[in-house]
């Protein structure tokens, strides 16, 4: 499968449409629209990370789909992965922490989304009830 029609497939089992993906990631219409058709072949890094969070599937993946080549380097505690175009050149490096994302790699999906979606009111009161979470739990907060 080509990567427009696994974004198209994407897209749409999310339920918006092309013009409504392009206003929340803020590329146009028309550059969704040139992937889906396969006009595009390769999307930028830039605008598979903005696309990524409305779709609710991870940048890493729709870099690896649209065919950047993975490299992983494992580091005591946290994991590079280093994704690079067809003529080896560095298309953009994800640091990610290894015992949050092994421990539970949804949550690391839902708290990236926050910090870019929620306003600063909205993160502060998910803190707040983590938080208290934490406190009835007995952790340290």
């Amino acid at each position: 499968m080509q990567f427009g029609e696994y974004l198209s497939k994407l897209r749409k089992a999310k339920g918006i449409t092309q013009i409504e993906l392009a206003e929340l990631s803020g590329f146009s219409n028309g550059e969704i629209s040139k992937i889906e058709s396969g006009g595009r072949k390769k999307p930028s890094p830039a605008l598979l990370k903005s696309i990524a969070p409305h779709l609710d599937i991870s940048y890493e993946t729709l870099m690896r789909e649209a065919g950047y080549l993975e490299e992983l380097v494992n580091h005591k505690a946290y994991t590079e992965h280093i994704f690079l175009d067809e003529d080896g050149k560095l298309a953009d490096i994800v640091k990610k922490v290894k015992e949050m994302q092994e421990s539970d790699d949804d949550w690391v999906n839902i708290a990236y989304r926050v910090s870019r979606e929620l306003s600063q009111e909205d993160m502060d009161a998910i803190k707040g009830i983590a938080n208290s979470l934490l406190r009835k739990a007995g952790g340290n907060t």
